[in-house]
Formats: C-alpha cells, sequence, structure tokens
C-alpha cells in the first residue's frame, strides 16, 4: 500500500476500535470494503459512463473511495454524506491523495443543491441507510438533470446465501421481530436494527413513482482487492460469485436471490412510460 492507504487503513482501524457496535470479525470485511472502494468504483463508473463533461455526485460518499475514482474522469465532483464522521476520514483520505471535491454533510432527502444539477450520481449501498427509499429516490430525480444517470447498488433482501451486513445465510427471509432475535443472538447485535431491507423490484417501483426509469439491472459485479484485504473465506465465495454471474441462465437468477444488485435509471421526458431494462 502507498503512505495514503496506510493512513486511511490506520484510520479505519482507530474508528472501528471506538465503534462497540460493529464486532470485530465484521469490522474486518467492513474494512475491506472501504480500502477496496476505488477500485469498485472505477468500474461502477464505467458502466455510468463518466466523463470529462459530467458534473458528478456520490450520494452517500461514505470514505470517498467512488470520489477518487471519478477524479480520473471529471473535475466537477460533490459528496454528500449525513455521517460527519464518515466525511471528516473522507477529507482527509481525499487530502492525501491530492483530490479536490466538495464534501457537503446533509441528508439526501432533503439535498443543499438546485434541481437537476447533476449529469450523473452513484449511490453505493444507500438506500438501505435512509429513513425513506422512496423519498430518497424522489430526491435523487430532482437532483439529476434531464438527460441524466443514476447508478445505484444494495444488498438484495431476497438472497438465499449470507446477507452482505451479518453473513448470516437467507436472513431477509424471517419475520422483523423473529430476524431481530436471531442476529443479535448469532452476532451478538442487531446490525439490521437500522437498515432497510430492498429488493430490485421494489427500487424500480419506486423510481418509476419517482420519475426515473431502469436502463440496466444486474447482479453486483464486484472487483475483487489484489491486497487480500478480504478474509480468505470471502475472496473464496466473491470468486465463487462471479464465476456464477457470467453464466447467463444463472446471472438472471442472481439478480433475484443474489446477494447484491446494481442498476442504472434514467431520466427523460419520458421516463414515467414504461421501458425495456437491459438485464446486463
Amino acid at each position: 500500500m502507498t503512505e495514503a492507504e496506510q493512513n486511511f487503513s490506520a484510520m479505519l482501524d482507530y474508528y472501528y476500535e471506538i465503534t462497540d457496535d460493529v464486532p470485530p470479525a465484521l469490522a474486518t470485511r467492513y474494512k475491506a470494503y472501504h480500502l477496496n472502494g476505488p477500485r469498485q468504483a472505477q468500474q461502477s463508473l464505467a458502466r455510468l459512463g463518466v466523463s470529462s463533461g459530467d458534473v458528478f455526485l456520490d450520494a452517500g460518499c461514505g470514505t470517498g473511495g467512488a470520489l477518487i475514482a471519478a477524479a480520473e474522469h471529471c473535475s466537477h465532483i460533490y459528496g454528500v454524506d449525513i455521517a460527519l464522521r464518515w466525511l471528516v476520514i473522507c477529507q482527509q483520505r481525499l487530502k492525501e491523495q491530492g483530490i479536490t471535491a466538495t464534501l457537503v454533510c446533509a441528508d439526501i432527502e432533503a439535498p443543499p443543491f438546485p434541481d437537476g444539477y447533476f449529469s450523473k450520481i452513484t449511490a453505493t449501498d444507500l438506500l438501505e441507510n435512509v429513513y425513506s427509499v422512496d423519498n430518497t429516490l424522489v430526491a435523487l430525480g430532482r437532483l439529476l438533470k434531464t438527460g441524466g444517470k443514476l447508478w445505484l447498488a444494495g444488498s438484495n433482501k431476497f438472497c438465499l446465501g449470507p446477507h452482505p451486513s451479518t453473513r448470516l445465510w437467507a436472513v431477509g427471509y424471517f419475520p422483523g421481530k423473529l430476524r431481530s432475535r436471531l442476529v443479535k443472538r448469532l452476532r451478538g447485535v442487531d446490525s439490521l436494527r437500522f437498515i432497510n431491507l430492498i429488493s430490485p423490484g421494489r427500487i424500480i417501483r419506486y423510481a418509476r413513482q419517482s420519475g426515473l426509469h431502469a436502463q440496466m439491472l444486474s447482479p453486483r459485479m464486484v472487483a475483487l482487492d489484489e491486497e487480500g484485504h478480504y478474509p480468505a473465506i470471502d475472496r473464496l465465495l466473491i470468486k465463487t460469485y462471479m464465476l456464477v454471474a457470467r453464466l447467463p441462465v444463472l446471472r438472471q437468477l442472481l439478480i433475484w436471490v443474489g446477494p447484491a444488485f446494481e442498476m442504472i435509471l434514467g431520466k427523460s421526458p419520458y421516463s414515467m412510460e414504461s421501458k425495456g431494462v437491459d438485464q446486463a
């Protein structure tokens, strides 16, 4: 790792040491997720088609992985997050890498930007962590200019395998109270207590009501880090998942029962009309 990456890694270690509701095993995985952020975002931005003329927003920017990746393509870069603690870490991370971006601490449901200000928006694992999924999609739709695109990704409620936030299999199928007791008993804390469990079908329905139409729907594509930040078992699961995701029939199945999905939503004067979805 570079010196900047080592400093960022140390900041994450300290953050999770003082965060008492994240068990050590999950902290290791969350840290790997943040370290792998720029590499993962490069793939997402390529699908979104970010270019030099874009005004780019990462909604729920966290530690800034997508902002680092976007800096290679455009200069008008914005990040918004409701958690000031993440923005402090993000600002230091960007500074050490010589990247300039406008960071704003705000609720994405009430964003401090004019309507139609952004041409490209990303929202990685955002919808699970907002107060209202439909209100957030309405807000994101307003922020997009006509012809703009929103890339978003999230964990799938109907995943048959281990849920990314808990590592528990098929946990989204359990009723709320039983799920809470189960997660707390097996993980020590209910890490889903403030999480919206979402699915691609639900997001597409809400998006249509918000004036957005789905242009692409896919299982979440994962760019595995080269440094080996993820635990060995996670790396094996990710590699197996990516092999399965390349098989056409199983790829379609993974959209609905796989661990995570991604989609691109577009805004046009005709967004309310029914359109075909490219299930990439």
